[in-house]
């Protein structure tokens, strides 16, 4: 497949992928080609899953895909136009965005990923990054989703890069590797709020200390830092970054019928924060796709699940490889519970029954030793004993012996 391009220049690199401007000699023209650094026969037969899921999706939202395959070196690759316009994150230098284009964002976003919803596709690993804009005013702009099958990979390994590429991550993802539609429901929210503030939601110096911000919900309100915009827009972003995801849009459309009816669900009133620092939980052990060296990005913890639910663009664990399709359980399916066996006596070895029988007689002896204690001894502790017949008993000196009667 490969050999129908000619590599002008390297476009971009980061620790998944490399993408190149190259030569389509079959159409004659430039084109793009994103090459995966990755091997691996299941994580390459991934990758052909999700690409093919996302070549059957109709949106002009979509980053287009022309072809995907393995290359003479068995590398998988992809191709497809050049990536045109600027990524949301260029965008938000020169300051949050307005009402108008706010609003050409969320819209746009909310349209493709509902297309990928309703056909069971999950991003798994959106951020602004991958958000990219075409045009001059809000009212043209062209808003395409990229970053499809990089996940959480980052352009090296320095901590300021990892917690760029984790700031979207949903609060289950570091819990336990799940991924879906609400999952995408959440780092949406994430990018519109980082849209209106001109700042992520959570931030922080190390991946321990994002990760217990994401699952603590340690933000501060958009409305505090969004005045420009109506409180019912910062409400509707608050209500997509629930922690709880059954208190989320259950899928894009969801989310989007309540930002078109201008209406977001009062959230339950979260406890007030404590004055006395937390203690940052560890993040819990880590498992690379590919062997990394002390200093590469933290890994998410791995989920083995056997009922096939949605494809997603990041596989949980993600490392420095590509991030392919994975598979999550039914949650609408009712898990019905085995009935219980009785519960049989414990049984009892030969050792303790023979045991028992000889302890018996002892026992009674020493019953019996107890009571003789107890009736004859003990009564006559400590009293004198009574003098021998025919002796008379002593005089007590100092006082005459008593006279007889005559």
């Amino acid at each position: 497949m490969a050999s129908n391009f000619e590599i002008q220049r390297l476009l971009e690199e980061d620790t998944s992928s490399t993408l190149y401007l190259v030569q389509d000699k079959k159409r004659g023209r430039e084109s793009c080609l994103r090459r995966f650094k990755t091997r691996k026969p299941e994580e390459i037969e991934g990758l052909k899953e999700l690409f093919m899921q996302i070549s059957h999706i109709d949106s002009p939202h979509l980053q287009p895909v022309e072809e995907f395959g393995t290359d003479k070196d068995g590398f998988f690759v992809v191709t497809g136009e050049p990536p045109q316009g600027e990524t949301l994150t260029e965008e938000l230098r020169r300051g949050p965005l307005t009402q108008a284009e706010f609003e050409a964002v969320a819209l746009q976003l909310l349209q493709v990923l509902g297309a990928l919803h309703e056909q069971a596709v999950v991003h798994g690993s959106l951020r602004p990054d991958f958000v990219r804009i075409q045009g001059g005013e809000a009212a043209g702009w062209r808003i395409t989703l990229h970053g499809f099958g990089q996940g959480f990979a980052a352009r090296d390994d320095s901590k300021e890069e990892q917690i760029r590429a984790y700031r979207c991550t949903a609060p289950e993802q570091w819990h336990d590797g799940t991924t879906r539609r609400r999952t995408d429901v959440y780092a949406l929210g994430c990018v519109l709020y980082e849209a209106l503030a001109a700042r992520p939601p959570f931030d922080a110096k190390v991946l321990k200390e994002l990760r217990h911000k994401h699952i603590s919900h340690d933000l501060a309100p958009l409305q505090k830092l969004a005045s420009h915009v109506p409180s019912w827009m910062c409400a509707w972003v608050m209500h997509l970054l629930a922690v709880d995801p059954e208190q989320r849009p259950r899928k894009a459309a969801a989310a989007r019928d309540l930002f078109e009816r201008r209406e977001a669900p009062k959230l339950p009133e979260l406890p007030p924060r404590s004055e006395t620092p937390l203690e940052i939980a560890p993040v819990t052990p880590m498992v690379s796709l590919n062997p990394q060296p002390p200093s590469s990005p933290v890994v998410l913890p791995v989920v083995t699940h056997t009922a096939a639910m949605h494809v997603t663009s990041s596989t949980i664990p993600i490392a420095t490889g590509p991030h392919v399709a994975a598979r999550q359980p039914n949650r609408s399916a009712k898990v019905v519970p085995a009935p219980r066996k009785p519960s049989a006596p414990p049984r009892k070895s030969p050792g303790q029954s023979s045991l028992k029988k000889h302890m018996k007689p002892a026992l009674i002896a020493a019953a019996t030793v107890v009571l003789i204690l107890l009736v004859f001894i003990l009564p006559r502790c400590g009293k004198l004993p009574a003098p021998a017949k025919g002796k008379p008993s002593a005089p007590a000196k100092g006082k005459p012996p008593a006279s007889k009667k005559r």
